[in-house]
């Protein structure tokens, strides 16, 4: 079907099921309302006779005048012959959303439960191994080399899987970060270096990610579980708890490693007291960032992109 611009009469073909729907004209980009064109020819006049010699002499009576002739109907176009422009109208809504492929909204990058769960697990666990084999050894008065070699390989263990938590902090709170959360991600892993103010900012950051997330996900209508906050507060004060007891002291044991021995001879009861609050520190902090991370792995994935 041929069409024609209301605007600036740029003429073009478009299919026929677009009539009586609007279009933007590629020449002038105004809209109109697409109408079937037919093209009407300028109206021709005979040429007059050449009147003859005889009719000069002898004119002959002026005749009645003579009636117009009937309009002549408009010829019919075909649409093959007639060249389309080099640019066609835009196509209707319903036609771009079935030709133009939409793009979807770039997803950020997830939380690895392989990374953040299982390998922590295994490394925590190689750790824990190491230092109570160091431990047996100084107890039973090993020698100080294979002593220092054990205590070390557990630190380097241990590291790995302090490593492994920073970036999950760090990463949680990058997935929430906007205008009204709490703290930045970088404040999160930075305070934590900071001596003696690290114990408290441990238990407000930990807890605080689920009351900022919760509320994240309530102001921006997303769909999905809450965190619960109780799991937080547990997780939070068992990573202090480790700190005192667990990670401070295995970091510096090296340098005291020819001490065990004679503190377990000297001072047996506090030896084993200090020994079982950092398994039962160690078993808390284990359990708890298990079920944690596993749920901030979980609610950090759910949010769209």
């Amino acid at each position: 079907m041929k069409t024609q611009c209301p605007n600036c009469k740029a003429r073009f073909n478009v299919d026929d099921k677009f009539a009586g729907k609007q279009a933007k004209c590629p020449k002038c980009t105004k809209l109109f309302t697409i109408a079937p064109f037919v093209e009407t020819p300028a109206p021709t006049t005979a040429p007059a006779p050449a009147k003859s010699p005889a009719a000069v002499q002898n004119p002959q009576p002026a005749a009645s005048p003579v009636k117009s002739p009937e309009p002549i109907a408009p010829p019919v176009i075909n649409p093959k012959v007639v060249a389309a422009p080099a640019k066609t109208s835009e196509p209707i809504k319903e036609e771009m959303s079935k030709s133009q492929p939409v793009s979807e909204t770039p997803r950020k990058s997830g939380l690895s439960k392989i990374v953040f769960v299982y390998v922590w697990v295994v490394v925590r666990l190689i750790a824990g191994g190491l230092a109570g084999w160091g431990l047996m050894l100084a107890l039973k008065r090993g020698e100080r080399s294979t002593l220092i070699a054990a205590f070390a390989a557990a630190d380097v263990f241990l590291v790995c899987s302090v490593l492994i938590e920073l970036m999950l902090f760090y990463k949680m709170w990058a997935a929430i970060a906007d205008t009204q959360t709490s703290t930045t991600p970088g404040k999160a892993v930075g305070f934590l270096f900071i001596p003696i103010f690290n114990l408290y900012w441990a238990l407000n950051m930990i807890m605080a990610f689920a009351e900022d997330y919760n509320s994240f996900i309530e102001r921006r209508s997303i769909k999905t579980k809450d965190l619960p906050l109780t799991l937080f507060m547990l997780y939070a004060f068992a990573f202090m708890l480790t700190m005192i007891f667990v990670t401070t002291p295995m970091l510096c044991v090296s340098a005291v490693v020819g001490l065990i021995a004679r503190a377990f001879a000297a001072y047996s009861a506090v030896a084993w007291l200090l020994v079982a609050l950092a398994v039962l520190a160690g078993l808390a902090h284990f359990i708890a960032y298990i079920f944690s991370a596993t749920k901030t792995c979980d609610a950090v994935n759910a949010l769209p992109g």
